[in-house]
């Protein structure tokens, strides 16, 4: 099918012209004026491979965030009280953020850092070496990748905070995106659970204020509901479950009622 190969057709394409945009718009630095002899740098060079071992440091300890944000998500659905199960989103959103800075920060980071420190040379060194690789001013176009891009992923990463679904004794709450207000459903005002098959199997909870609730809205969209979820839902609601092929077969049901 076209949607099968058609990415794969167009990411190398894509790749190619914004490598060569970023190479019209950043060219290698000029070479033309050299530091005059006494301009040298006055601390000794680091010892060899001391520098790519603090990248490497660096970038492991950003990826490390991914324990971190996780950390902070499961602590924020404990702050909400007592629950007997508790879904969080997938792992994916917390691993974006950590990836991309591992890999786009560590390196202008210390190149910056090398010339703030008055080791010039050590970075010019660096900056020469990947300039002459990638025929572009490397750490300009790194320094925009880790602004550009990196800052935006890490803030909305951090909106997806608040997101669980708990289930307690006497309500669920729901924690949504960019919101700090948690959605509390009483389960005594819980009036009608219907399982649904397709396109993948979901409990959908109708309470008496209208209101409805998925029991796997806090997934990917793509997973069926977790089974001791749909379980716990059905003992303590003490609802009968109806069943419905579709979503949208549920108003039917409600009808013939």
């Amino acid at each position: 099918m076209l949607s099968d190969w058609l990415p794969k057709f167009l990411f190398p394409i894509i790749f190619a012209l914004v490598i060569a945009l970023f190479r019209q718009i950043a060219p290698p630095r000029s070479r033309m004026v050299r530091h005059r002899y006494d301009e040298a740098q006055v601390p000794e060079p680091l010892p060899t491979g001391v520098i790519g071992a603090a990248m490497w440091c660096l970038g492991i300890g950003l990826a490390l965030l991914f324990f971190v944000l996780r950390g902070a998500n499961h602590w924020w659905a404990s702050l909400q009280g007592p629950a007997i199960v508790t879904q969080y989103p997938t792992l994916v959103i917390w691993a974006i953020f950590p990836g991309f800075a591992a890999l786009s920060v560590p390196w202008p980071l210390t190149v910056w850092y090398l010339r703030r420190v008055g080791r010039w040379e050590e970075a010019d060194s660096i900056e020469d070496a990947s300039d002459s690789k990638g025929r572009m001013d490397s750490f300009r176009v790194m320094r925009w990748l880790s602004i550009g891009v990196v800052g935006p992923i890490a803030f909305f990463t951090l909106l997806a905070l608040p997101i669980h679904f708990s289930i307690s004794d006497s309500e669920i709450r729901v924690g949504h995106y960019a919101s700090f207000q948690i959605e509390r459903f009483p389960l005594n005002e819980a009036k009608r659970l219907t399982i649904v098959d397709l396109p993948t199997k979901d409990v959908i909870v109708d309470f008496a204020d209208g209101r409805r609730l998925r029991g796997s809205q806090v997934g990917d969209g793509g997973t069926s509901v977790r089974d001791d979820i749909l379980q716990l839902l059905i003992a303590k609601t003490g609802l009968t479950p109806e069943h419905a092929s579709t979503a949208n077969e549920i108003p039917a049901l409600r009808a013939k009622r």
